[in-house]
């Protein structure tokens, strides 16, 4: 399998420290197959968790921003799956139910404020990892407020990422709502997984382009989606 292809990017510090970005000219070429390009692995205790993140850090250090979404059984309070992907293609599915204790470097890549965690309803996400597990997550983004900002129409994760990348987004119902804390995820199981960071990350890497500075989504940072109100924000998309 060839090397993924690293995308450009130039990163340059804002009022209080934070990094921000925007993608150049190679990160609008559009995925036309959402799992085989990428490199999803299963992340099943806390050394493998702990080398994921290594991956994760060093990627973020390019662009710090990853696709960014949960699982859980559907009777659970708590999380089973978190799955986090970086702009050059690395998604790790991490099993949680498997691990007893987190690695630091986890928890503390969650509340890195410089590393921006984009999906859609990711403020629950980031909730319920924070009620049940303590793993604090911050500086989420809700991709609804990035696709009304740039003049794209807000909706599901599914209908943004065919609206914006092209690629239909598999939903099957009964993988989601299968069993999250298996002893061994299916093929099938991984593949909806990492597809929900996949498609975090694809939705904003072209939706970040209509914006001459995305440090204008800073305001909306870890913030609910209320589409009464936020669907009615105004476009700032530029053409420069």
């Amino acid at each position: 399998m060839p090397n993924p292809h690293p995308l450009e990017a130039v990163a340059f510090g804002v009022g209080a420290g934070l990094l921000y970005w925007w993608f150049r000219s190679g990160s609008n070429e559009q995925t036309t197959e959402l799992h085989h390009t990428h490199y999803n692995f299963v992340i099943n205790n806390y050394k493998e968790c702990e080398d994921a993140v290594k991956i994760l850090r060093k990627h973020c250090e390019e662009n710090p921003v990853l696709g960014f979404d949960c699982e859980w059984e559907w009777r659970s309070k708590g999380v089973d799956i978190l799955q986090l992907c970086t702009h050059k293609r690395y998604c790790a599915v991490i099993r949680l139910c498997a691990m007893d204790t987190f690695p630091p470097s986890l928890c503390d890549l969650l509340n890195d404020s410089h590393v921006v965690k984009v999906g859609v309803d990711a403020l629950e996400d980031a909730g319920r990892l924070s009620r049940n597990l303590n793993l604090t997550t911050v500086s989420t983004l809700d991709l609804r407020f990035v696709a009304v900002l740039t003049g794209e129409e807000p909706g599901s994760l599914a209908a943004m990422h065919e609206r914006v990348v092209g690629v239909p987004l598999d939903k099957c119902l009964d993988v989601s709502e299968s069993n999250w804390r298996a002893n061994n995820l299916t093929q099938e199981q991984i593949n909806y997984a990492a597809g929900d960071a996949i498609a975090g990350i694809n939705i904003y890497k072209i939706l970040a382009q209509k914006v001459s500075d995305v440090s204008v989504f800073e305001q909306y940072y870890d913030q609910k989606y209320d589409p009464y109100y936020h669907d009615k924000l105004n476009p700032i998309a530029t053409n420069t």
